[in-house]
Parts: structure tokens; C-alpha cells; sequence
């Protein structure tokens, strides 16, 4: 607890003095840093700041005294108050002295009886350095335990819940869509805690560093590279030590991104050496074909005169246990390389993405090429039915650039996987299109971020009747602009529906008539649609 002027005046002996507040009513929760008897009028060279100031009167009304300009020192030192004990020389207060006091928001407080001031000063200090001690123990102790989690690669759900004990209040993790992604309730049900989430959330500004923000003052600290978050952890109460618990959310936001950043546990010497070339090839880092050819021959990988990238991406609950995260991908890797061994082909197989595994396959022609994907695009599909989903990308008749098609083969299998049931064995860039691919991009921070710079003015209206001008952007993108069935499809005339796309244009900051602005929301409500369409299906 953080020591202020209201909870000294609750404590004895000054609660026995019949302390006053005259000034300042709404200024008594400040910290304080110490408190300083004075008896002098000029304080510009004793104080450092947040002390509370002791004093019989003197400085108010001794000789030479000038009350103002005493409580101006107070001011600019930036004090927590002032306390006076009443006495026959000073029996009140004056009033300009409170005058000056509440234009300089300074606490002012009358002791009714006298105080012994060292009882006060021993009384508070002690306080004080048994608070200091208390904070240096919890950073001592918040030090071991987020160092201890980063050590043993703790899931997030773990970070999240030690970071919750440790402040004792609630911490939500989310990302930047405003998705609860965990959560560390703390007593309180789930329900209650995430009831109009995002909502409440969008009214809560990401400081640049851990600390209060928005009208409750909640705790928000950014995850993240710097300049780059991908997420915030918000503890959505009011702080009683916002210095300590921002201090403890920024260590618990640091263990997240390490923990984001660690590499999954390589299984077996033969698999580990093959996903290590492919992983050099993919990032580039390999450009010799000849030495990638040595290298995947010493590996028993066969040459040829194509190569076909194809990534196999699984489904399944996402589980954020990294033991268990380690098991499936290496469970993905003993499928793919079985249904290969199935159906004879050989590969370079390597896990590519997380729940995905890529796989570079050396072909000596085209039929062949359709023949072999056919065949274990089938054997992938017998060994886990309805549970994956195959991507095929460009094939190249080198390993090094059949190996950069791999990335945008990942967007292939994401895309495919986030459209309607097909009976296709597997996918090509041909078979997907842009909904499909929104809908797999729609987690992505970047298309999040794009998201939300194009809509949210809109989305920030929450329930408010205006919140109508999204339908109205949505018959605007998908009748192209044709305002006369506009007008008709919301139900509104043409003189004021120009009213309402004014309106509607001031909002979003956009010239509706201009082609690429048109083109911008129209994305952006692509990925809005693939957002609540997989809120949707999580539900179910």
C-alpha cells in the first residue's frame, strides 16, 4: 500500500490531533515520499519533493512571514501537504492561506490539538522504509519468478497467471485486435471479467510503456518488439502500487516474447539435419545450388529435374503448452513422412510454420508431378480425415528457388484451409482467392493493425445509434457506390443518404468516390467478416 496524505491522517497520533482538511480535498491521495518539520519561511533549498511539511504556524504568521509565498515554495516543489497544528498565536488558518492552497491544489490541514511531530515523523518514516524494503522484496521476487519461467520456455497461459498472483488482481492477455487470447481471472468468472471485451478495451489507449490508462485507469503494458506490439496485458482494475504492478506486467511482457521467440525442440538427428537445410534454403541463408545439392544428396534426397514446394498444414485445439506443442508438431512430421514412404516419393521435409509442415519434392516431369501429389495428397488425407490440408506451390528446377516458393505456399494451405469444404486433394494459388485469403491473414497483426486504421472511428461507436453507419459502409462497398441502391438497401432517400455518406466520410476521414480508398474499406471488411466468422465457429 502507498503511503499518502489521507492514509497518514488516519493513523496515530495525528488521528488524535483532530487533523482538518481545509484545502485540497481531492488532492490527498499523491505518494509521499517523506515527511519535514518547518519552521522557517524559505524552503527553496530544503525540500526535493512529495514530503509532507509539519509546522506550528511560524512560516505563517512570525516576523517577515508571508503566508503566499510560503505556499507557493510548496507548490513548486511539488509537496503532498500541508499539516498545522492550531495553537494561541495562530488559532485559525487564514483564509487567504486556503485561498492560495486550493488555486495551487496543496492539501491544507488543521490539528485541533497539539501532536508531539517526532512521534509523527518516526511513525510515518518507519512506514515508509518498511514500504521501500517491501518494494525492493517484490522486485527481488518478481525477478526469480519471471527469470525461472523464461528459463523453463513457459507457455503463455502460465506467464499470464504468475503475473496475475503476483499483483493479485486479473491480467487479460491480448492481441492487437483487442482479443482476449488468455486469461488469469482471479476469483472473478470469465463471464464477468471479458462481458463487452473489446469494447471496453477499444476505450483504453496503449501507453507507450506499462502504466494507467484510459477513464478506469486501467494497467495496460505493451507485448512486443518495441514499435512493433503484437498484443497488451491489461489488468482491468485500478491499481493500489501502479508503479510496482507496471513494473511486474512490463517482466511478464518481456517473458512472453521470449517465449514467442523460442524455437520449438528438434526431434531426431536425420529430421533435424533435413530441417535445417530446408530452413537455410527457405530464409535464404543457403544460395549455392551445387552446395544444397551435396548437402540433400548426403541427406539420401534424390535430384531431379523439378522441384514442388508443398506445405501440409494440420488442424486441431491450439494448445499453448510447449511440451505438448513439441509432441504434435513432431506427430505432424512422422505423418508426413509416412504417407511419403506410402506412396514412395522422397522429400526434404521440414516443420515450416507452426501446425505445418513443408515439404520440397524432386519430380522428373509434369505427369509425374500430378501423379505423385495425387497420391499423397490421398495418403495425407486416409491418415487424418478432414484434419488437414495440402497447399502446392510453383515447382522451379532448382532447390534453392523451389525453396523461396515456400513461404507463399504457406499463404496457399492458410488460404485454402479458411474456405468453404471442397473435394480438391489438394490446393493451388489458382483454387484460392482473396476471401480465402483474408480469411487466413484475418490474426496477423499487420492485417489486424490495417484493419483497425481503416475502421475503427466505426467500430469505436460500440452500441451508439450512429453505430448504423457501418451497414451503411457495407451497402456502400458492396453496391460499388451506386447510391440509388443504396438509398433503397438501407431505406433511406437520396437526399438523406448524401447527408449520412457526408457524415459517414468525416467519420472515417476518406473520399468515398475515390477508387482506392473504396478498394481499402472493402478489405478491411473482408477482414472484419473473417473475424466474426471465426469468433463464430470458436463458440460452437
Amino acid at each position: 500500500m502507498v503511503t499518502t496524505l489521507r492514509s497518514i491522517l488516519a493513523m496515530e497520533p495525528l488521528r488524535g490531533a483532530k487533523p482538518e482538511i481545509l484545502a485540497g480535498h481531492d488532492h490527498l491521495d499523491r505518494p509521499v515520499r517523506w515527511v519535514h518539520v518547518a519552521e522557517v519561511g524559505d524552503l527553496h533549498d530544503l525540500l526535493a519533493g512529495h514530503e509532507v511539511v509539519l509546522t506550528t504556524g511560524l512560516p505563517l504568521t512570525g516576523s517577515g512571514a508571508d503566508p503566499e509565498r510560503f505556499i507557493r515554495q510548496l507548490a513548486a516543489s511539488n509537496s503532498c501537504g500541508l499539516v498545522v497544528e492550531l495553537n494561541p498565536l495562530l488559532p485559525a488558518i487564514p483564509l487567504s492561506v486556503v485561498a492560495a492552497a486550493e488555486r495551487h491544489h496543496l492539501p491544507v490541514v488543521a490539528l485541533h490539538s497539539s501532536v508531539r511531530f517526532v512521534a509523527v515523523t518516526e511513525t510515518v518514516h518507519r512506514l515508509i522504509i518498511g514500504e521501500h524494503y517491501a518494494g525492493l522484496e517484490f522486485a527481488q521476487r518478481t525477478h526469480e519468478v519471471f527469470t525461472a519461467l523464461s528459463v523453463d520456455s513457459a507457455d503463455t497461459a502460465t506467464i499470464v497467471e504468475q503475473v496475475s498472483a503476483l499483483i493479485d488482481t486479473p491480467v487479460v492477455l491480448e492481441d492487437i485486435g483487442h482479443r482476449a487470447v488468455a486469461v488469469a481471472r482471479r476469483g472473478l468468472s470469465v463471464e464477468h471479467l471479458l462481458d463487452a471485451w473489446e469494447e471496453r478495451s477499444r476505450h483504453t489507449p496503449s501507453p507507450e510503456a506499462a502504466g494507467p490508462s484510459g477513464p478506469d485507469e486501467w494497467l495496460v503494458c505493451p507485448v512486443g518488439l518495441r514499435g512493433a506490439p503484437w498484443g497488451r496485458l491489461v489488468a482491468p482494475q485500478r491499481s493500489n502500487d501502479p508503479k510496482r504492478d507496471a513494473m511486474a506486467l512490463q517482466r511478464a511482457a518481456q517473458a512472453l516474447q521470449i517465449s514467442r521467440l523460442v524455437e520449438r525442440d528438434r526431434a531426431g538427428m536425420h529430421t533435424q539435419a533435413q530441417e535445417s537445410l530446408l530452413l537455410e534454403l527457405v530464409d535464404g541463408r543457403m544460395r549455392d545450388e551445387q552446395e544444397a545439392a551435396a548437402r540433400a544428396r548426403a541427406l539420401g534426397i534424390g535430384l531431379a529435374r523439378r522441384y514442388v514446394p508443398v506445405v501440409v498444414l494440420f488442424e486441431g485445439p491450439v494448445t499453448e503448452d510447449q511440451i505438448a506443442r513439441q509432441h504434435r508438431a513432431r506427430g505432424h512430421l512422422d505423418i508426413v513422412s509416412g504417407a511419403m514412404t506410402q506412396v514412395r516419393v522422397q522429400g526434404m521435409v521440414g516443420g515450416l510454420v507452426a501446425d505445418g509442415v513443408g515439404i520440397l519434392l524432386p519430380l522428373s516431369s509434369q505427369p509425374d508431378e500430378d501423379r505423385s501429389l495425387a497420391e499423397l495428397a490421398k495418403a495425407l488425407h486416409s491418415s487424418t480425415p478432414g484434419s488437414l490440408v495440402v497447399g502446392v506451390g510453383r515447382p522451379a528446377d532448382s532447390l534453392v528457388t523451389a525453396a523461396a516458393h515456400l513461404r507463399s505456399t504457406v499463404n496457399v494451405a492458410q488460404a485454402a484451409r479458411a474456405l468453404p469444404p471442397s473435394s480438391l486433394p489438394y490446393f493451388r494459388s489458382t483454387d484460392v482467392r482473396l476471401r480465402g485469403l483474408l480469411a487466413q491473414l484475418h490474426d496477423d497483426e499487420r492485417v489486424l493493425a490495417f484493419m483497425e486504421s481503416e475502421l475503427a472511428p466505426i467500430l469505436a461507436l460500440g452500441s451508439d445509434p450512429d453505430s448504423d453507419l457501418l451497414r451503411l459502409l457495407r451497402a456502400f462497398v458492396d453496391l460499388r457506390g451506386n447510391k440509388a441502391a443504396v438509398a433503397q438497401a438501407v431505406g433511406i432517400s437520396r437526399p438523406a443518404l448524401y447527408g449520412r455518406l457526408a457524415k459517414l466520410e468525416r467519420v472515417l476521414s476518406v473520399d468515398l468516390d475515390d477508387a482506392e480508398s473504396l478498394l481499402s474499406l472493402s478489405v478491411a471488411l473482408l477482414v472484419q467478416d473473417s473475424r466474426t466468422a471465426s469468433r463464430s465457429l470458436r463458440s460452437m
